[in-house]
């Protein structure tokens, strides 16, 4: 029975108690039925007053069962009343979550918040990408909300999870609660729901990164080896981001890439790359330019010309291609 069945069962139960404890009394005792009304409600309510009349014993079996019976009652009733006041405010909290998310397209849906989803998360904010947090764990939940995040509370192996995520309008999704079997039934429901987004997945154990491609994840991370980072740079930067891992000496370098597009304001628009200065001010690298009409991209010459409007693309570690970007970016 749901909270507000128990409510409205609980007050009948109540009421009728009431309505019969008043004509028993008037009955046995012969008193008025507003004198008969006071003892009852004096009784359910326990504040102890005295009694309207001496009772007999047959009034006294009465009260004592308008003790027992009364104040069961109106517990259960005022249990069931509370119950349902916090499913109401629950269910009122997620109406509004749910009218945030359908304001939302092009978000990420992230499906677990551990370690490793909370991590993604802050980076993937950091950078200004719009999230939607999907946690089955009330304590999980708990936290992201506490983080700031618009969270449905619910299992992302189910569709319906994934609907109230807003799929239908995301432009990735995530994968990385602990089950590696979990994982992959979401990257199986995301795909069957919306076969042309793009499914990242965690993987926790190596030899789980095959099935998890065979099913239709379009990139598999393993947190261990290279955390969330990797994760959110995946998400927040789809069209053609890539970070690869280099071993030097002294230990590991990402190299990023990253797209850009020339802003008009930029000081190296219109320029040829070989008088930009791009590599000499930032250290980044031009991988490639975006070729006329926009459907290709072509590997640079030191003649190619920034042109504004046009996207290029840059190699190089983290700061050097931020730098790079604000350069071209203007």
């Amino acid at each position: 029975m749901t909270p507000v069945g128990r409510v409205r069962a609980g007050v009948a139960l109540l009421a009728l108690l009431i309505a019969a404890s008043t004509v028993a009394y008037v009955v046995l005792e012969d008193v008025s039925p507003f004198d008969a009304f006071y003892m009852v409600m004096i009784t359910i309510s326990t504040v102890g007053f005295r009694e309207v009349v001496p009772l007999s014993p047959a009034g006294r079996m009465v009260t004592v069962g308008i003790m027992v019976l009364g104040v069961g009652l109106a517990f259960y009733t005022a249990g069931a009343g509370i119950e349902y006041l916090l499913e109401a405010g629950t269910q009122r909290w997620r109406r509004r979550v749910l009218r945030q998310i359908a304001s939302l397209s092009d978000h990420v849906i992230l499906c677990g918040y551990g370690r490793v989803g909370r991590g993604t998360f802050e980076l993937l904010r950091r950078r200004g990408v719009d999230v939607v947090v999907v946690e089955v764990d009330p304590d999980g939940a708990a936290r992201a909300q506490e983080d700031g995040a618009l969270v449905v509370v619910g299992d992302a192996t189910h569709d319906q999870a994934l609907l109230d995520a807003g799929i239908e309008r995301a432009a990735t999704v995530i994968a990385c609660v602990t089950s590696d079997s979990d994982n992959l039934v979401i990257v199986l429901s995301a795909k069957a729901l919306r076969p042309d987004i793009r499914v990242i997945s965690r993987a926790s154990e190596l030899e789980w990164e095959a099935k998890l491609r065979r099913a239709g994840a379009d990139q598999v991370v393993a947190p261990p080896v290279v955390g969330s980072e990797r994760l959110a740079a995946l998400a927040s930067r789809p069209s053609l981001t890539g970070i690869v891992d280099v071993s030097l000496a002294q230990g590991t370098v990402e190299f990023f890439i990253q797209e850009v597009r020339v802003g008009g304001a930029s000081p190296v628009a219109g320029k040829a790359l070989r008088e930009s200065g791009i590599r000499e001010q930032t250290g980044a690298s031009i991988l490639a330019m975006e070729a006329p009409g926009g459907m290709d991209l072509e590997p640079p010459t030191p003649d190619s010309v920034l042109v504004p409007d046009r996207m290029v693309v840059l190699g190089g570690t983290r700061s050097q291609v931020d730098a790079a970007c604000e350069l071209i970016g203007g």
